[in-house]
């Protein structure tokens, strides 16, 4: 199977997912992945998923890649921009794991560990409060890359 892959910037090479992973491909995905990770320099690489079936071998081919990128000091996102592949990969737990964005620019923040902020937010000025500051009384939202998923859910309760 071939993979386009290109730079997004100076930092970041996006490759393109955009067939099943399968046992007859899987072997050859993973080694060029690999084998790219030395040409992406010292920041990240984006694995972009332009399928909405992701196998198990798929969602193992993308565990493989992260712990190899993570050994040479590479961080890895993934751009899932089909609902399925997103539910996916949230379904199997690795939504967080895996830095899972629907976009481009979504998985560029994940990458270096921020949450994508509101569009409106990021075209404030420099200096400009990023948020809506809490009503009296209110408990403060916790901060931070992945404070809204982090939090414990309990049912009835919001």
């Amino acid at each position: 199977m071939f993979l386009l892959s290109y730079r997004l910037d100076a930092a970041h090479l996006v490759v393109e997912l955009g067939g099943v992973v399968d046992l007859d491909n899987e072997a050859a995905i993973e080694r060029e992945i690999v084998r790219l990770l030395p040409y992406c320099g010292p920041r990240a690489i984006i694995v972009d998923i332009r399928t909405p079936l992701l196998t198990p071998r798929a969602l193992g081919l993308l565990l493989r890649v992260r712990g190899q990128a993570e050994e040479r000091g590479i961080s890895m996102a993934v751009v899932a921009g089909h609902d399925m592949a997103r539910e996916i990969l949230s379904a199997a737990g690795l939504h967080r794991v895996l830095r899972v964005a629907a976009t481009l620019p979504g998985a560029e923040l994940r990458s270096r560990g921020c949450r994508p902020e509101p569009e409106t937010s990021r075209n404030a000025g420099p200096g400009a409060r990023r948020s809506v500051p809490p009503a009296a009384g209110a408990s403060p939202r916790p901060s931070g890359p992945y404070a809204d998923t982090s939090r414990p859910r309990i049912p009835g309760k919001r």
